[in-house]
């Protein structure tokens, strides 16, 4: 789907009576960096680092699904599209997984390619009836959020899953719950079109990993999710005791050298092939109401922090009211020294923290005596109703084509 212009998007927030309208991306950088958010929506400065691979691999991959489901890309060709892809940004455009180790560097792409080049040649397509890019508008409190959802599909049961094609490494558990903001907000808006929340599901596809299902000796069936390059490694133990069970003791060793250097189970005999299932790694995060309110209340309360250091800047000049603590820079150094956009030329917090750790090496005690830390401005956490707007402007034909 094209994306809203801005005088859609205008006439968008005049509808809604709102004067500003929010995206995932601009919420998720305050989130990350108040600097960054500083620098970027504030200031309006031009990321001065643009050798990051993350980012572009991320878009390559989108790219390739969405014209994939949307008839565009033959699924015979997605694995040509992403070697250009890969070639251009990594052996052209010379971009850093590591910017600081060319080793860490070199060895980390390696298995990136692998893992990502394995799942465009193995995807298992969708059963069912895709959209894709579908725009989604939520009200949040009073806060407007747009976005696209990358698929949305409609199952056996009749929910209605929100699916993000993910390049990141697995989230599980409490790390899904606390990665998974921007499909809670898809969920709401669509929830606030008509469709029942308890209809809803959310969850993500990581492209780098698989879905094993294997049986054990006792009969018992158990699942987990590997690297796709690891896919051989991974199953050297149970593929061992299968096949002795099944009467290939004589060449075990020559099958489970086979299985790891092919990373391909069918090389193995087809009664051993059989106690597996391998699938896309799909992660469903449960949408309780407890999960939806704790959302609501952690994006209602971070934009209050936004607008309160907003009229702090427009006060005072001063770029300390959206100055990174001390803590939060040093919690996240690996995100600023390879995934910002912004050197330590622009990010001066971050800048602050890398010379404060060269003079703690030099053996400088008092390197953090009277460095200026700046918290992170008081919020009162209220709670808001969700305002249902009339949606009669909203087109919701695309849910009756799913």
């Amino acid at each position: 789907m094209a994306r809203l212009t801005s005088e859609e998007l205008q006439t968008l927030m005049k509808n809604e009576g709102v004067s500003r309208i929010w995206s995932w991306s601009k919420w998720n950088c305050f989130h990350t960096s108040p600097y960054e958010y500083f620098l970027k929506y504030i200031l309006h400065k031009k990321e001065d680092r643009t050798d990051c691979i993350y980012t572009t691999t991320g878009g390559i991959a989108h790219d390739i699904m969405e014209r994939r489901y949307t008839g565009k890309l033959p699924y015979e060709q997605m694995i040509d599209d992403f070697e250009d892809g890969w070639v251009t940004a990594f052996n052209i455009a010379e971009m850093k997984f590591d910017r600081n180790s060319p080793e860490k560097n070199d060895k980390i792409s390696q298995k990136y390619y692998e893992n990502l080049k394995h799942f465009f040649m193995n995807h298992t397509p969708l059963k069912y009836k895709p959209v894709i890019e579908q725009f989604v508008k939520a009200k949040i409190g009073d806060n407007l959020f747009q976005g696209y959802i990358d698929v949305c599909f409609k199952d056996d049961e009749g929910n209605f899953n929100i699916l993000d094609w993910k390049t990141s490494s697995i989230y599980k558990g409490k790390k899904a719950e606390n990665e998974c903001g921007q499909l809670v907000v898809y969920a709401i808006g669509l929830n606030q079109q008509g469709v029942p929340m308890d209809k809803i599901r959310i969850c993500w596809n990581f492209l780098k990993y698989v879905s094993i299902q294997y049986e054990q000796a006792n009969g018992a069936v158990k699942t987990r999710e590997v690297e796709r390059c690891k896919i051989g490694e991974s199953l050297q133990t149970n593929a061992k005791m299968w096949l002795k069970k099944l009467g290939y003791a004589d060449q075990v060793d020559d099958y489970l050298k086979l299985l790891l250097d092919t990373n391909d189970i069918e090389c193995l005999p087809k009664e051993v092939q059989e106690k597996y299932i391998i699938s896309d790694c799909y992660v469903y995060v449960p949408l309780t109401d407890e999960l939806i309110n704790r959302w609501k209340e952690t994006i209602i309360s971070t934009i209050n922090d936004i607008e309160l250091r907003e009229k702090d800047y427009e006060e005072t000049h001063s770029d300390k009211a959206f100055w990174d603590t001390d803590e939060s820079v040093e919690a996240q150094s690996y995100y600023f020294s390879t995934l910002c956009g912004y050197s330590p030329n622009l990010h001066l917090p971050y800048k602050a923290y890398l010379e404060r750790t060269e003079k703690a090496k030099d053996g400088d005690v008092f390197s953090g005596v009277g460095s200026s830390t700046v918290e992170s401005s008081p919020v009162a956490q209220t709670d808001k109703v969700i305002h249902q707007k009339d949606h009669e402007n909203v087109d919701l034909s695309w849910l009756d084509n799913i």
